[in-house]
């Protein structure tokens, strides 16, 4: 995810290691892009700035223009820095311009590339750009990882923390897009009144706030609230890129979550988190301990093989609003068999 890169990019700025050829991919681009400056901003010298910066677009530059300004020499500087935002639109000339450059680049050079690959790329240029340089990825997080993002994010970029379930409200109202969360989350975090940015700041200042979110759903389905989850489902589904197939890979990661908080409560999910490099979401874990709290192994393993007979449903044709009122009501058909047992 692209919090990580942002952390890996921090070390390098903070290790004074600026020369040389640094690779920042992946489809964030706002972010990416933001991240690109940063870089820059750090590896050259403030009183000679304007002598020692060439900035490039993939789409407008030439082989030459590319070349001659990597062979300059820093003027008064210990480095000169040379970026190239869009590389993905250079010219297969241009591609070898850059491609020879970073092989042997001058030890007093710091250039910077950005690209968004086009999905399934097999393009030999990308390859020799992520084994030349420096390779950093800012990745669009999955839905589910965004209200984690958010948590992570807020702090690490404005100095606010914002509550779990403001970043749900947040996350189901912008959606995926990296570039909307970020001016978002700097419009809140100006308005907060102190360091946090509640639910009720989120309701009052963000255009399409909705009334059930995926991930508030999810935790009633988790709570084993299955009536209640009912209700909900055509508004649910009618918000934009929600599927039943989407929810589904939801409650089955969750579930698996769920798991092992029964197994090793709070403290063994944040571990495991860790392990599978997804700390962001940790703000789950005290949640999943308590919801954990009403499940046994084999509950989970039925509701799992419950929930993967409901995703092969979903994914040959069945309606989305059926297929998910099936599953909740067995679900708590089930769960009302056990308790009678």
């Amino acid at each position: 995810m692209s919090l990580s890169a942002d952390q890996q990019l921090d070390r390098v700025i903070d290790s004074g290691s600026l020369s040389g050829a640094f690779f920042l991919h992946g489809e964030a681009s706002r972010l990416r892009d933001e991240a690109a400056r940063r870089l820059a901003d750090a590896a050259l010298d403030p009183p000679t700035r304007d002598f020692n910066l060439d900035v490039f677009r993939g789409g407008d530059v030439t082989p030459e223009a590319i070349a001659s300004s990597l062979a300059m020499p820093p003027v008064m500087a210990p480095r000169r820095v040379v970026v190239l935002y869009d590389a993905e639109r250079l010219t297969p000339t241009a591609c070898s311009v850059v491609e020879s450059a970073i092989t042997k680049l001058p030890g007093d050079v710091t250039f910077i590339v950005t690209a968004t690959i086009p999905q399934r790329s097999k393009k030999a240029f990308y390859k020799r750009l992520r084994d030349g340089a420096t390779s950093l990825e800012w990745k669009a997080p999955r839905h589910a990882e965004i209200p984690g993002w958010l948590i992570e994010r807020a702090p690490e970029r404005f100095g606010v923390a914002i509550a779990p379930d403001a970043a749900r409200a947040l996350a189901g109202a912008v959606g995926a897009d990296l570039g909307l969360l970020e001016a978002e989350l700097e419009k809140l975090a100006g308005a907060a009144q102190g360091d946090r940015i509640g639910i009720e700041l989120v309701t009052s200042l963000v255009p399409n706030v909705r009334e059930v979110n995926r991930w508030e759903w999810v935790d009633d389905v988790a709570a084993r609230r299955y009536a209640k989850a009912r209700r909900p489902l055509t508004t649910l589904l009618a918000a934009p890129g929600e599927s039943a197939v989407g929810l589904l890979i939801a409650l089955i990661e969750h579930h698996l979550l769920l798991g092992i908080a029964v197994e090793g409560g709070a403290g063994l999910v944040g571990r495991t988190l860790d392990r599978i490099r997804k700390p962001y979401l940790k703000f789950k874990a005290r949640t999943l301990a308590e919801q954990a709290r009403g499940w046994t192994i084999p509950e989970i393993d039925s509701a799992l093989r419950s929930l993967l007979a409901a995703d092969r449903r979903a994914k040959t044709g069945a309606s989305d609003r059926e297929c998910l009122e099936e599953l909740l009501l067995s679900l708590e058909i089930e769960h009302r068999r056990r308790d009678c047992a």
